[in-house]
């Protein structure tokens, strides 16, 4: 059986995203050490805003496996850390230690395969790249963006998109990215989108 140390997070990533993550709980930065020690992966899990990551006791099915590209310590004992998403993981089973960190049983859960930039979805590309501009805080994650993928393309969309979790699990349980495009591409007949992402 695979286990996995899973951070509950209300930022989404999947494979390909990348976040810069402030750690402050201890049990968070006991997985965080361990992990750059050993160089193993941990999980990102979503959860709601509103939810207290000590009161977790479930995740959403889908969550995504990072590796740790970089990490400082900061005032008051925290870490600064960027990860970058690997794999999407179905989790099976949640256990919490002691002091209130999770560890996941889980199987692997099919990747999306990359789709090319069309005609018909190259709207996607070109106001993410719009987007990216206006927010220089998520572009400079990227200093190679991938916008010729349209499977890159939407899982950068659904990572920063306000909808609903549930709505992002059924999306992503997907064996492609086909459904997220023509969601999208409705989606984005709203002209107003990027201006409310801002």
């Amino acid at each position: 059986m695979n286990t996995i140390a899973l951070l509950p997070h209300s930022e989404h990533l999947l494979p390909g995203g990348r976040l810069n993550l402030i750690i402050a709980r201890p049990c968070d930065i006991r997985m965080v050490t361990e992990a750059i020690a050993s160089n193993h992966l941990f999980g990102l899990g979503m959860i709601d805003r509103n939810t207290p990551r000590e009161t977790v006791t479930k995740i959403p099915a889908i969550a995504t496996t990072v590796i740790i590209q970089d990490f400082n310590a900061i005032t008051g004992g925290f870490l600064e850390i960027i990860v970058e998403g690997t794999n999407k993981v179905s989790i099976l089973d949640l256990t919490m230690a002691h002091d209130n960190l999770l560890t996941a049983t889980y199987a692997p859960h099919y990747n999306w395969p990359s789709i090319g930039i069309t005609t018909e979805n190259k709207i996607l590309a070109d106001k993410l790249k719009l987007l990216f501009i206006s927010m220089p805080e998520i572009s400079q994650r990227y200093p190679q963006p991938n916008y010729q993928d349209a499977t890159w393309v939407c899982q950068r969309w659904l990572e920063i998109l306000p909808i609903d979790i549930k709505q992002k699990q059924c999306l992503i349980h997907h064996p492609t990215a086909e459904i997220t495009i023509h969601f999208l591409l409705q989606l984005l007949q709203d002209h107003n989108l990027i201006n409310n992402l801002k």
